[in-house]
């Protein structure tokens, strides 16, 4: 839903991601230490579960994202169709599993919006045991992405939210990126011309679109730009990164904090004399912030304790040989530490930590090409959650760390 701020633009574009970090059914993941090959204190059993062929206008599935509320696992995507036509090629699809993940049935998706009907539904958060979703598609007079909102209904199905165009488009518009879930509702992060923009809510039927505010609003020469948010237990927070005037390919990071979604206020990051940028954030169950992003030619990680964010730790490179662009693509706090996502420029990679300061890359069977807006999730609930998209349909996987 847009280019990630500062991304390096990709060579290749497909629809469906290349993705691949679990084994088969009943594979060990264990992670390399680069020096004797000795396997990390994290292994997983991995079992793949399959999703069935979501009902209607039949072709490949595309998996993008998965959340667990109330004791329900939801996968979303889309189904890439096999007979597209000039003006349609992608239908919204979702899948749900009320036993840990174990077995998945198709959840009925109502769509009644022109762009609605052809979603790819990229992100999903819950607040409590309700679900709200957000997803896009690109076309129009300029190809831009097509911004829809989604709600479970009570009945059980997904239904697409209808929108004015200028709700996340029109003059202003940037671009649209990930939802997120809090006690207070859900924040939809993104960005408009003055700047960083969110949308929030307590009732998914409607977003409120917040832009042009004083803690937001680029001041002088700052070009602030913001990718993720989550909440922290009390406020909203909001990560990216942002560069003064002659210096854009220096970009600092940038925090900014809420109560209420609608008043904001920065908050500072430890900044290192390097182009840095952060792309994702999460509450660790023991009440800190963890954000992921890049810092140079690595990969960073800024915790947030008591005392406010600490420096960052780095880990992992980028490759040299690039053919996309290197950011995070998901990250999760769960029970057996962080587990981050991330694309190199030109793989992706699996990265475990048990307290955010230590990172290992976690071995994976295969290290596919980088290849349009990816990502892999892992939840955590009972057992982890992982999903992968090749580009010849999605897969989904139980994990039980050992």
């Amino acid at each position: 839903m847009g280019r990630r701020a500062g991304r390096r633009p990709a060579r290749s574009l497909r629809i469906a991601a290349a993705l691949v970090v679990a084994t088969s059914a009943g594979g060990v993941l264990v992670a390399c230490t680069g020096e004797d090959d000795a396997p990390s204190a994290l292994e997983v059993t991995w079992t793949e579960r399959s999703l069935p062929e979501h009902p209607g206008l039949p072709g490949r599935t595309v998996v993008r994202d998965a959340v667990e509320c109330g004791g329900t696992w939801y996968v979303v995507g889309a189904v890439a169709l096999d007979d597209p036509t000039e003006t349609r090629d992608t239908r919204p699809a979702a899948w749900a599993s009320r036993d840990g993940g174990l077995s998945f049935g198709s959840v009925d998706v109502k769509t009644t919006t022109y762009w609605g009907k052809r979603a790819i539904i990229n992100s999903i958060a819950c607040a409590g045991d309700r679900v709200a979703a957000v997803g896009a598609r690109s076309g129009g007079a300029h190809g831009n992405p097509r911004v829809t909102s989604f709600r479970l209904a009570s009945d059980g199905r997904l239904v697409d939210v209808p929108a004015l165009f200028t709700q996340y488009g029109g003059v202003s518009a940037t671009n649209v990126g990930p939802i997120s879930g809090g006690d207070a509702g859900w924040l939809i992060a993104g960005n408009r011309l003055s700047g960083p923009g969110v949308w929030v809510t307590d009732d998914p039927r409607a977003f409120t679109l917040v832009e042009g505010e004083p803690g937001l609003t680029d001041d002088g020469d700052l070009e602030s730009l913001a990718q993720a948010g989550a909440w922290d237990g009390s406020r909203w927070v909001l990560v990216g990164a942002g560069a003064r005037e002659g210096h854009q390919l220096d970009r600092d990071p940038l925090a900014w904090t809420s109560a209420d979604g609608l008043a904001w206020q920065p908050e500072p990051l430890p900044a290192e004399p390097e182009n840095e940028d952060v792309h994702r954030v999460v509450r660790l169950p023991e009440g800190d912030l963890l954000a992921v992003g890049i810092r140079g030619d690595t990969f960073a990680a800024w915790r947030r304790t008591e005392d406010g964010w600490q420096r960052s730790v780095r880990f992992g490179r980028q490759a040299d040989d690039w053919v996309g662009a290197a950011y995070v693509a998901s990250l999760v706090g769960t029970d057996a530490g962080v587990l981050a996502t991330l694309s190199d420029g030109a793989a992706y990679q699996l990265w475990h930590s048990g307290d955010g300061r230590d990172w290992e890359q976690l071995a994976v069977p295969t290290a596919p090409v980088v290849a349009g807006d990816h990502t892999l999730v892992v939840g955590t609930g009972g057992r982890l959650l992982l999903l992968a998209d090749e580009g010849d349909g999605g897969r989904v996987w139980t994990g039980e760390p050992g």
